[in-house]
C-alpha cells in the first residue's frame, strides 16, 4: 500500500509547490535507496502551479478540456459551477484513477502520474455548502484509496486556505511535509500547522509532521533554523538535511527547469542537495 504525504504550510511563501515538484521528481526518476518507485502527485491547489511546472500549456489544456482533474474527483459534473453555493454531487463513487491521470515520466517499473488542478477548482474553496459534504469526502477518500494500491507514494500539494482542502488531504494522509522558510514568523506557521494537523486526525491518530526547510543559507544557519531547531516541541520534527537556496528550484514550467535536467550554474550542487533531501524524507516516511 502507498504511503500518502501532504504538503503544506498555513502560511504563504514557503515553496510548497517548488518543494512537492522535486521531491516527487526526483523520487520517481532516480533510485532512493535503491527502489524504483511509482509515484503520484495531486494538485489540490487552485492555483494550479503544480500542474503549471510539470506539463506545457498544450498537455494542460487538453486534459483540463477532458476533465482530467482533481474537481473531478470530488464533484460530478463542472458545468454549472456557482461561486456562492458548493456543488455536493449525488453520486459517492470517484471516477476512475485511469481516467484523471496524467502521465509525466515512465521509466521501466518507475512512473511519475499527475491528477492536474484548474482554477476551476476555486468554486469549490468559495462556496459555501449547503448540504452535507460528506459525499465529497467519501469520493476522495475512496479516490485515495485507490491511488495507494496503484503507486508507492503519493504527494499532495494542498491548498492552505480552503477547510474543504485541508480537510479530506489530512484526513487521508499518512505524513504532512510542512516546508519552512527560516525567516521571521516562521515559527508561527509551523505552530498552527501542528494545531491544525491535530484537530483534523480521525480516530485521534494524526498524520506525522515532518518540516524541512526550505530556501536555507548554502553555508550557514540562520538563527530563526537554529530556534526552531532547538524547540523541543520541533526538534524531532525537522530533518536534518535542508533544500538549500538555488535559484535554479525555482525555475520548472511546462515540464521544463528541473534541477536534474538544467545546466546551469549551480545545478549539479542544487542536485546533490536534493538528492539528500529525499534520502532522508523516503526513510522517515518508509516509502
Amino acid at each position: 500500500m502507498g504511503v500518502v504525504v501532504t504538503v503544506m504550510n498555513m502560511k504563504g511563501g514557503v515553496g510548497k509547490t517548488t518543494v512537492t515538484a522535486h521531491l516527487a521528481g526526483v523520487t520517481a526518476r532516480y533510485l532512493i535507496k535503491g527502489k524504483e518507485r511509482r509515484v503520484l502527485v495531486i494538485d489540490y491547489d487552485p492555483q494550479f502551479n503544480l500542474s503549471q511546472a510539470y506539463l506545457p500549456a498544450k498537455s494542460y489544456f487538453e486534459a483540463e478540456t477532458a476533465k482530467k482533474t482533481i474537481l473531478s474527483v470530488l464533484i460530478d459534473d463542472d458545468d454549472d459551477l456557482d461561486p456562492y453555493r458548493l456543488q455536493v454531487p449525488g453520486n459517492h463513487e470517484p471516477p476512475k484513477l485511469s481516467s484523471v491521470v496524467t502521465n509525466v515520466f515512465s521509466g521501466t517499473k518507475a512512473r511519475l502520474d499527475i491528477v492536474l488542478s484548474t482554477l476551476d477548482l476555486m468554486y469549490a474553496a468559495l462556496g459555501q455548502a449547503t448540504e452535507d459534504t460528506r459525499p465529497i469526502e467519501e469520493r476522495f477518500a475512496k479516490f485515495i484509496s485507490e491511488c495507494r494500491e496503484n503507486y508507492d507514494i503519493i504527494y499532495i500539494d494542498c491548498h492552505p486556505a480552503g477547510s474543504l482542502f485541508t480537510k479530506t488531504s489530512l484526513r487521508n494522509s499518512d505524513h504532512v511535509l510542512i516546508p519552512v522558510v527560516p525567516q521571521r514568523y516562521a515559527v508561527r506557521g509551523i505552530g498552527l500547522m501542528t494545531q491544525f494537523i491535530s484537530a483534523k486526525a480521525v480516530g485521534g491518530v494524526p498524520p506525522k509532521a515532518h518540516i524541512l526547510f526550505n530556501s536555507a543559507p548554502r553555508s550557514s544557519i540562520s538563527r530563526e533554523e537554529a530556534e526552531i531547531r532547538a524547540d523541543s516541541a520541533y526538534t524531532p520534527l525537522c530533518l536534518t538535511a535542508t533544500l538549500k537556496k538555488y535559484k535554479v528550484f525555482a525555475e520548472p514550467e511546462g515540464g521544463r527547469g528541473f534541477v536534474w535536467a538544467s545546466g546551469k550554474p549551480y545545478s549539479t550542487e542544487a542536485f546533490r542537495n536534493l538528492l539528500r533531501v529525499a534520502e532522508e524524507f523516503i526513510g522517515r516516511v518508509g516509502a
